[in-house]
C-alpha cells in the first residue's frame, strides 16, 4: 500500500535549511511556493523555457516526485522543507549573479484556519518586511485563494507592508490553472487573485 501523503505539514517544525549557488546565469526567475503536484510550474517553463525556476513543496515525496518530473530541466530547482526559513538563502545567491526574480506563486496556500496557527502562514508581516529588505521593485508576489477569509486577511497584512501596491485580478494568470483551481470552480467555487509589489 503505497505511503499517505499528509495534506498539511507545519513549517514552523521543519528545522532543514539549504543552500544554493544558483543557476550560473542572470536569466530572469519564477518561483512557485507550494507546488504540490508541479502542474502549473510545469505549465510556465514550458512557456518560459528562458526563465529559471525555483520550485518549494514542503511534503518530502511530492518535491522527491517533482524533482524527477524535472529532472532534464536544468533550468528548475526543487527544494523540500520550510520554504519560508530558505526563501533568503536560495533566492539571494540568483540575484548575486545579476538575476532578477520576476514572480513569486503563492497558489491556494494551506489556510491555517485556527488563531493560533495563523503565525504558520507563508504571507506574514515579518516575511514580507524580511523580503522588502533584499528583493526591489522589479518583484512581484502573485496571491491566489478560493478562501474569501484568507483573502481578505492576506489583504490586510499585504496593505499593511512594504508590498502595498496592489492590484487585484480575476483571470488566472497566464491562462494557467492549478489542478485545485480547476477542482474548485467547477465545484462552482470563486476565486480572489492579487498582485502585490513593493512601493
Amino acid at each position: 500500500m503505497p505511503k499517505r501523503i499528509r495534506p498539511h505539514v507545519n513549517p514552523l517544525a521543519i528545522t532543514k535549511e539549504f543552500s544554493f549557488e544558483g543557476f550560473g546565469n542572470d536569466h530572469p526567475i519564477i518561483i512557485d511556493v507550494g507546488a504540490c503536484k508541479g502542474e502549473f510550474s510545469e505549465a510556465l517553463i514550458a512557456k518560459f523555457p528562458e526563465k529559471n525556476f525555483i520550485v518549494f513543496e514542503i511534503r518530502v515525496p511530492l518535491a522527491e516526485k517533482l524533482r524527477i518530473k524535472f529532472a532534464d530541466h536544468k533550468n528548475v530547482v526543487v527544494f523540500d522543507g520550510d520554504a519560508g526559513r530558505n526563501f533568503r538563502a536560495i533566492v539571494e545567491p540568483c540575484q548575486n549573479q545579476g538575476a532578477v526574480v520576476e514572480e513569486i506563486f503563492v497558489n491556494f496556500p494551506d489556510p491555517w484556519f485556527k488563531e493560533k496557527h495563523k503565525k504558520r502562514r507563508f504571507v506574514s508581516t515579518k516575511f514580507l518586511e524580511d523580503c522588502s529588505q533584499w528583493l526591489d521593485e522589479r518583484t512581484g508576489f502573485i496571491f491566489q485563494t478560493d478562501q474569501e477569509f484568507l483573502f481578505n486577511e492576506t489583504l490586510e497584512v499585504v496593505e499593511a507592508s512594504p508590498y502595498s501596491s496592489i492590484e487585484k485580478f480575476s483571470a488566472s494568470p497566464y491562462d494557467t490553472q492549478t489542478d485545485w483551481e480547476q477542482a474548485k470552480i467547477k465545484e462552482g467555487s470563486d476565486v480572489w487573485r492579487m498582485r502585490f509589489k513593493k512601493v
